[in-house]
């Protein structure tokens, strides 16, 4: 996601716990000629401000199944309710950090509606600046019917079944609003 960013033109802060993950995206960035500032840290506790934010939520993986069908003997679900809770402090710190008129997009590869759907709806009860950018998914190839009710996108494995199926994923486009005057 860094990569596309970059490539298409985003000057890209990188955030990640992970100093390994860090290191490989150093290295694919070097290989690719692109360019993006990589910081170590643990995302509630990073300080900025940003006119946009991809949340890229660490979460349950519920949505590759397709690809790996052992997912629900390897996992019991005991450690989800954890995820969860960190998805939601996650995207609450990350409005923090928002610039006025900013978008932030909150996105998972998870099957499970308390990693999306519920995410945002009790998000956009939370923050009374807080909208979602429905004409973000106004998009040619978006299928009106992967489109929630809150205004995310819904990505499941029977969808486009004949060409071999998509992975699970959520994502919902949020729009902070311009301080008053703007």
């Amino acid at each position: 996601k860094t990569l596309q960013l970059a490539a298409a033109g985003a000057r890209v802060t990188a955030l990640d716990i992970s100093e390994a993950r860090l290191v490989r995206l150093r290295e694919n960035l070097a290989r690719t000629g692109l360019e993006a500032t990589c910081v170590t840290g643990d995302a509630l506790e990073h300080q900025g401000r940003y006119d946009a934010i991809l949340l890229d939520a660490p979460c349950s993986a519920t949505g590759t199944i397709r690809r790996h069908p052992d997912l629900p003997h390897a996992r019991d679900g005991a450690g989800f309710g954890a995820l969860i809770e960190l998805q939601a402090q996650m995207l609450a710190h990350a409005w923090t950090l928002l610039a006025p008129g900013g978008r932030l997009v909150f996105c998972t590869c998870s099957l499970l509606p308390d990693e999306g759907e519920v995410q945002v709806e009790e998000a956009l009860a939370s923050h009374p600046d807080m909208s979602v950018n429905r004409a973000a998914l106004a998009l040619p190839g978006i299928d009106p019917a992967w489109i929630t009710e809150e205004g995310g996108l819904r990505l499941r494995p029977d969808f486009w079944a004949d060409l071999g199926g998509l992975d699970g994923f959520y994502m919902a486009c949020l729009q902070k609003a311009p301080k008053t005057g703007e």
